[in-house]
């Protein structure tokens, strides 16, 4: 994947570039840029003050069971909360985050969960389809190229992503 079309506005976006120590991200090693503005990591990565200043992030979202209370007054902060199972109904959630990542006014987001390896990847992954018109293959694709540990859930693949994926209408991967 090296473009993806802006469909509403008629411009080609470059990909940005792969971190130049992409294997030292994995884990614990620091959050990963997902596009400019967006970048996706774990518990772990939101709880780091040093991680989040360094990024200059503005404002997380936490898509686990457990609130990160304490973050409430140094950033903008959302918490929806969401089993890592494949019963939960991830897709009733996906507007409600896509909106707040949208909300950013200018600034830079984190989306996480516990290990950032299945529920905020699906987040990130319908955010790209929803906002840059991608197919769920390229969406994951994309992510999995930065954040190669990532491996959502089949529940959330199989129905919420498709949902998404169909809701978007327009694929411009050449499938109907």
């Amino acid at each position: 994947l090296h473009l993806w079309r802006s469909v509403s506005e008629g411009t080609e976006l470059k990909q940005p570039p792969l971190p130049s120590s992409s294997s030292s991200l994995i884990g614990h090693g620091g959050p990963v840029e997902i596009l400019p503005f967006l970048y996706l990591g774990s518990a772990y990565h939101a709880s780091k003050c040093e991680f989040l200043a360094n990024l200059h992030i503005t404002a997380l979202l936490n898509v686990s069971r457990k609130s990160s209370e304490s973050f409430k007054d140094q950033y903008c902060y959302k918490w929806i909360p969401v089993e890592d199972s494949h019963t939960a109904d991830i897709s009733s959630h996906f507007q409600e985050a896509i909106d707040f990542i949208g909300r950013r006014t200018g600034g830079k987001i984190l989306v996480h969960c516990e290990a950032g390896i299945s529920r905020s990847p699906t987040i990130c992954m319908a955010y790209l389809m929803k906002t840059k018109k991608l197919c769920l293959e390229e969406a994951f694709d994309y992510i999995k190229q930065r954040r190669s540990l990532i491996s959502p859930n089949f529940g959330f693949m199989g129905h919420g992503l498709v949902q998404c994926y169909v809701a978007c209408l327009v694929c411009v991967c050449g499938h109907p």
